[in-house]
């Protein structure tokens, strides 16, 4: 069998510094962050902990469990050192110097084994080629009894009301160029299976329904379809034009409503 690749269906680096891919992040974290925390703490998040930030990106969450918990130690781990470069800036800004920082890959992280009390994997498990040997890794980070908490999405779960002439098209197709990247746009229903087949005890899994009343629809829009327009390319995309413009003429519409399904799944290492 092929190695997976790394990178996945994410590589920030070959979408360019034009595609404003880093101010996505950013703005994705940060309108979803209260929600985030608010939900971390219900799944098991507590201060004090050994907290891994999986796949941290810019460095938002990072951030908001440092400042939400002082006595926890929290290291930021992410392939890219850009975003790297990022998340330490985001720390500095912020006046925190506890975050650990460590490049790494999923699939064989750098990082000392049974360590973690809680590990958080965000928008990370839909890129994968291969998540379930990147959930072995994982889990043998965490100590006896700690929690890998994933949180990320199911195409099948979006929607907007009214509903864009040709917008289940433009998100098959995005979907497909994702698959032909080694990503899976319908992991969320996936997780719980994949959690038990690596040996997680204690799996659970539901869905939190986020609307564009709580975001706003232009930064809903932002979050939910920015990376699918950078999926595709050519005539699909010159074939999606219009419907993303009727999309993002809601911006405009004081009746319209979108709503995304996020998953967050959940396990134990025994």
């Amino acid at each position: 069998m092929a190695a997976a690749s790394t990178a996945g269906s994410y590589d920030f680096n070959a979408l360019g510094a034009a595609s404003g891919e880093l101010d996505r992040l950013k703005l994705q974290a940060r309108r979803s962050a209260d929600l985030e925390l608010e939900l971390l703490i219900k799944m098991g998040l507590r201060d004090g902990q050994e907290v891994l930030d999986l796949a941290c990106g810019p460095g938002v969450i990072s951030r908001l469990i440092t400042e939400a918990h002082p006595a926890s130690r929290v290291t930021a781990m992410d392939l890219n050192g850009e975003l790297l470069h990022a998340a330490r800036q985001e720390a500095s800004d912020a006046g925190l110097e506890q975050i650990t920082f460590v490049q790494g890959d999923v699939y064989s992280p750098p990082l000392e084994t049974d360590r973690f009390d809680f590990i958080y994997a965000r928008l990370l498990f839909q890129h994968l080629e291969d998540p379930l040997r990147a959930l072995q890794a994982v889990r043998s980070l965490l100590k006896s009894g700690g929690r890998l908490c994933i949180m990320d999405i199911d195409d099948a779960w979006l929607s907007l009301v009214p509903e864009p002439e040709g917008f289940q098209a433009f998100t098959q197709a995005a979907a497909r160029a994702q698959a032909k990247q080694g990503g899976n746009r319908h992991i969320g229903r996936e997780l719980g299976g994949l959690l038990e087949a690596a040996g997680f005890d204690d799996v659970a899994v539901h869905v939190e329904t986020v609307n564009s009343r709580q975001l706003g629809m232009r930064a809903f829009l932002d979050i939910t379809l920015g990376f699918k327009r950078l999926l595709l390319s050519g005539a699909e995309l010159d074939a999606a034009s219009s419907t993303l413009s009727t999309a993002d003429a809601l911006v405009e519409d004081p009746k319209a409503w979108a709503f995304v399904g996020v998953f967050l799944a959940s396990g134990c290492r025994p």
